[in-house]
């Protein structure tokens, strides 16, 4: 019987703002402090264990030195590991779960440590003039936040736009989408759902260190009116700071075994990893690439979207769990409305934030805790990244 490949640890920072609660915090240090809440959640430490880490960033210049990352979390973690540091944009702690998967598969290692981190507010402003010197004129300081862009292609919120309008997403869905996410997540917080995903940290906060336990940019108390009222930017048609997410903090992270080796320690599986896939379209497919994902991953599963209990689909902009989810639906509006009922249940990240390097991983906890809420089923979860890649995992409880 072949073996099934189990999350026996999963945990992530609360998500802080730009400039906010976290941003004195150093991204290795938020890295450490989720690896070692996921390595230690099932009440023993399971750091020796580990066989191989692999971490997701997007931008490396965050770090004081920003090379192989991923080796010096596990340092300071005591794993004196082969740790792969990756950067698929936004899908990076995804597609280095799904690294970790081929290593099990292949049965190379047995576990492994995965993380996802992120600090926008320590990306410094950069020059390419300074190392040569300047001899004369001004110095040029480039902002790699403002816009997020590549040379050569629209800014992502401008693809994102556009996603909206071939797909006839009108903006007033796209907003109403985004307080949905404020509400639904208010909802879960009052409740206690994040508890089981969130480890507290303490942070300095100018001279003093106070626990940050909660994430730091839901706006619950607003309103779709509000947001109607905030202008379009970078030349989108409707994108707004509404009905995207911020510029955030944090690391998120998981430990991953096969059954064999998770019941062999004696430890209780929390979820199975069912099949993932990446996948890629035209360069400002963004907005609908995680439909195609969650399709390729739905086929080399052998599974069919009815048999999805939940989906998380990454509100990296409204407008991708709102295209990809009409995409899924092959058109069909009545399809389309249930799917969104059960896409983002406790809200996404257009409130609680989205630390590039580390949403990956949060949204796939995210539906594998609330699936054990439910008494079990199957989850699919799925994000896009810049220049249109795409990653999906499957989880079932």
């Amino acid at each position: 019987m072949a073996d099934k490949y189990v999350i026996v640890g999963a945990k992530r920072t609360p998500f802080g703002k730009y400039l906010g609660a976290l941003s004195e915090s150093d991204p290795i240090d938020l890295g450490v402090h989720a690896g070692r809440a996921a390595l230690n959640s099932q009440g023993r430490d399971l750091t020796p264990e580990v066989d191989q880490v692999f971490v997701g960033n997007c931008i490396p210049p965050a770090f004081e030195t920003g090379s192989v990352t991923g080796r010096q979390i596990a340092l300071k973690l005591g794993l004196d590991k082969f740790t792969i540091t990756l950067d698929t944009a936004c899908c990076s702690p995804l597609t280095a779960l799904r690294m970790a998967l081929w290593g099990l598969r292949l049965g190379e290692i047995s576990s492994a440590l995965v993380l996802g981190v992120e600090a926008m507010s320590l990306v410094p402003h950069m020059s390419r003039q300074l190392r040569a010197g300047v001899r004369i004129g001004e110095v040029k300081l480039v902002d790699q936040l403002f816009p997020i862009s590549y040379p050569g292609y629209n800014p992502v919120a401008v693809d994102a736009s556009d996603g909206a309008q071939k797909y006839e997403v009108p903006k007033r869905m796209l907003d109403a989408w985004a307080m949905g996410s404020h509400l639904k997540w208010a909802k879960a917080q009052e409740s206690g759902k994040f508890n089981d995903e969130i480890a507290p940290i303490v942070v300095k906060k100018g001279k003093e260190k106070v626990r940050f336990e909660i994430d730091e940019s839901p706006r619950p108390y607003g309103t779709v009116a509000a947001i109607e009222q905030l202008p379009t930017v970078f030349g989108a048609k409707t994108t707004t700071a509404g009905n995207a997410p911020g510029l955030n903090d944090g690391a998120s992270a998981m430990v991953v075994m096969t059954e064999r080796r998770a019941l062999g320690l004696g430890l209780k599986p929390l979820g199975e990893i069912v099949e993932m896939a990446g996948e890629t379209d035209m360069p400002y497919g963004i907005s609908w690439i995680p439909a195609l994902t969650i399709k390729k991953a739905l086929k080399r599963a052998n599974l069919d979207l009815d048999s999805i209990d939940l989906i998380e689909i990454n509100d990296a902009l409204a407008a991708m769990p709102l295209v990809s989810d009409k995409i899924l639906a092959d058109g069909d509006t009545d399809k389309w409305h249930e799917l969104l009922k059960k896409t983002n249940v406790n809200g996404g990240a257009i409130a609680m934030g989205h630390p590039v390097g580390a949403s990956g991983l949060r949204i796939t906890m995210s539906i594998m805790y609330e699936l054990r809420r439910r008494g079990g089923g199957l989850g699919v979860a799925a994000i896009c990244g810049g220049l249109t890649q795409g990653e999906a995992a499957i989880i079932r409880v």
